[in-house]
């Protein structure tokens, strides 16, 4: 057999298609082990892509005036044929009623500063006391803000008081004696409770902002349930990952999985793209995405039905897409 140790191709216009130029080899003679399959023409037809656009109803661009343009673009590979951001076919879709909305969030949290305070009210400077930490068990100092409030605590509670002061002692802390049942019924007798002092604090950007659709399709010809059957099978083949580690393993033993597409979703208002700059205008653009979701409903309200040649009456899909970047202000100012 030939060993091809180089071999030179050139693209043909006329024929439309790689053409070898020269090619050099050697003959061999010997075991042969079948590895994968990493031609010329192999690594193309695995990363070829698909410009096809297939639109809802059939007169949606530029028929009806506002429309929603799904554009997959080839995410991250290890092919050159293929880079990040090569649309790789589009879906024209009907502007649904559930389509007009976003949401925006922020992560704030609060947190307690500290909670010193002087127990007002209390005899013998109790809370100047507590609040310095000045309460050991077997102390002077315990014992004398013990005897001031012995008067305002009674049964159990007694006891308790003596061991939560006995406990927060060790750490010096009043925060620690409040949340114990001592502490618990000094608040009951003084009438007040440790101050958390808290305070809200920003602690980065929220969620990636999420969006969902869904479109109820029902064909309106044999073009347009064909039409039907390609969207679907579209959005079902664009938003899973392929097998890596090398053409032609499968999904059980391949090492590694290729990204699925992302997708550029791109609203159109009278037969115009969104540009979001506008601030007369309420609309928004949207960031590349990944797809979480995707759903086909073949049922038409709860009853199964199929035309004459099979295709399914009304075809319901349902979708939900992730953004890819989180928003700063450049990006509010920008439209989005």
């Amino acid at each position: 057999m030939k060993i091809y140790t180089e071999v030179v191709w050139s693209w043909d216009d006329e024929k439309g298609e790689l053409v070898r130029e020269s090619s050099k080899s050697y003959d061999y003679e010997g075991p042969l082990t079948l590895f994968n399959d990493y031609s010329v023409e192999s690594t193309i037809a695995a990363n070829k892509l698909d410009t096809r656009t297939f639109t809802y109803p059939k007169d949606t661009n530029p028929g009806l005036p506002h429309y929603i343009r799904f554009v997959a673009l080839r995410a991250y590979t290890s092919s050159a044929q293929s880079k990040r951001g090569t649309p790789n076919g589009e879906v024209v879709l009907y502007m649904p009623p559930d389509a007009l909305k976003t949401s925006y969030t922020q992560a704030i949290g609060d947190v307690e500063m500290g909670g010193f305070i002087k127990l007002a009210g209390s005899a013998g400077g109790i809370g100047s006391e507590l609040a310095g930490g000045e309460f050991g068990a077997a102390g002077a100092t315990g014992a004398a803000a013990f005897n001031a409030i012995t008067g305002k605590i009674t049964g159990e509670n007694v006891m308790n008081v003596m061991k939560g002061m006995g406990k927060a002692a060790v750490g010096g802390a009043l925060k620690k004696f409040a949340g114990t049942a001592g502490g618990q019924a000094v608040s009951r007798a003084t009438g007040q409770i440790l101050n958390p002092h808290k305070a809200v604090v920003y602690q980065g950007p929220g969620n990636f902002r999420t969006f969902s659709f869904t479109f109820v399709l029902v064909p309106k010809s044999a073009g347009e349930a064909k039409e039907i059957w390609e969207i679907v099978r579209f959005f079902k083949k664009r938003m899973h990952p392929g097998t890596g580690a090398g053409t032609g393993i499968n999904s059980v033993s391949s090492v590694t999985l290729t990204y699925p597409d992302e997708f550029e979703i791109q609203y159109n208002v009278n037969g115009k793209p969104v540009d979001g700059k506008d601030v007369t205008k309420p609309l928004f653009k949207i960031h590349n995405c990944f797809m979480e979701s995707f759903a086909a409903d073949y049922t038409t309200s709860g009853v199964v039905s199929f035309l004459d040649d099979d295709q399914p009456v009304t075809t319901t899909i349902s979708m939900s897409f992730k953004e890819t970047q989180l928003l700063t202000k450049k990006d509010i100012d920008e439209g989005y």
